[in-house]
């Protein structure tokens, strides 16, 4: 949808003079998802009335509301992906409800904003997208982010007194939070199904300056990881390099950037770019 139609002009004009435009996230209104028990009961309204309505009904469906909440159209993704489609039905749905133009409730914003952290965590934005279109999504680049807290960032460093070209191994689990998250866009998006074979992490210092120290950093991930919610043996295999600076006297990380040198899943490419934002 965000590729075809929602991309279109015209989509993207009617929506924002004659619609309040809402998306739902599946994980999120499932029994153990992150939504509100609220949002979960208006979800699952929305749904048994369309059924009761006799109106197509589905999990990835574009439904049409009235200004009293109930619904009066809807439409299966794999249709209302085709921009004609969807703006035939919102058209329709403009004429029947005699809907006034007005301006756009919400002003644009970004969609995948730095989450609130808790003091003293680090936030680390990830960007992956397909390169040949193969074996994942691969219209659009994909974001996340990843958040680790005071405990768990300072595991990344070294002890205080290092020299160029000291190494370690830097700690397993926390090595796990960042790369769990190196796949392509899927449909599945819950990490927990996630089966690490191999991950590793390795620091070595390349300058030591002021009290400020540089480490280039190299790791390979052997990950399952399914493309659905079910089991399909995909493998995501990966090379990660990158660098960190860290203030040796403080113990704080100033920065950290990490890059898949070759990355592949299902058949297809990948690239995965990783960057702490708004550090100390």
């Amino acid at each position: 949808m965000r590729a075809g139609p929602l991309s279109n002009n015209k989509v993207i004009s009617l929506l924002n003079r004659y619609f309040i435009p809402v998306y739902a996230v599946n994980e999120d209104h499932r029994e153990n998802g992150a939504a509100s028990p609220e949002e979960k009961a208006e979800y699952n309204r929305v749904f048994k009335e369309s059924h009761d309505a006799k109106l197509s009904t589905g999990t990835v469906h574009v439904y049409i509301l009235n200004p009293e909440g109930h619904p009066i159209d809807s439409l299966h993704v794999a249709s209302a992906a085709k921009t004609e489609h969807l703006v035939e039905m919102l058209e329709g749905s403009i004429r029947k409800l005699a809907v006034r133009e007005g301006q756009a409730v919400v002003a644009p914003a970004a969609q995948c904003a730095r989450p609130s952290c808790a003091a003293g965590s680090l936030a680390f934005h990830l960007t992956a997208r397909s390169l040949d279109g193969r074996g994942a999504w691969s219209e659009f680049p994909v974001e996340n982010w990843i958040v680790l807290d005071q405990n768990d960032w300072k595991r990344l460093l070294p002890k205080p007194k290092v020299r160029a070209d000291d190494s370690w191994e830097i700690d397993r689990d926390v090595a796990t939070r960042l790369l769990t998250h190196f796949y392509p866009a899927t449909e599945n998006n819950d990490v927990s199904k996630n089966r690490l074979e191999r991950t590793s992490l390795k620091a070595t210092v390349v300058s030591v300056e002021s009290g400020l120290a540089r480490a280039r950093i190299e790791g390979e991930l052997r990950m399952r990881h399914n493309f659905y919610h079910k089991d399909d043996g995909k493998i995501v295999e990966a090379t990660v390099v990158g660098f960190m600076d860290f203030d040796l006297e403080k113990q704080t990380l100033r920065s950290l950037n990490l890059v898949t040198d070759k990355a592949t899943y299902g058949g297809g490419n990948f690239g995965i770019a990783m960057r702490l934002v708004e550090p100390f």
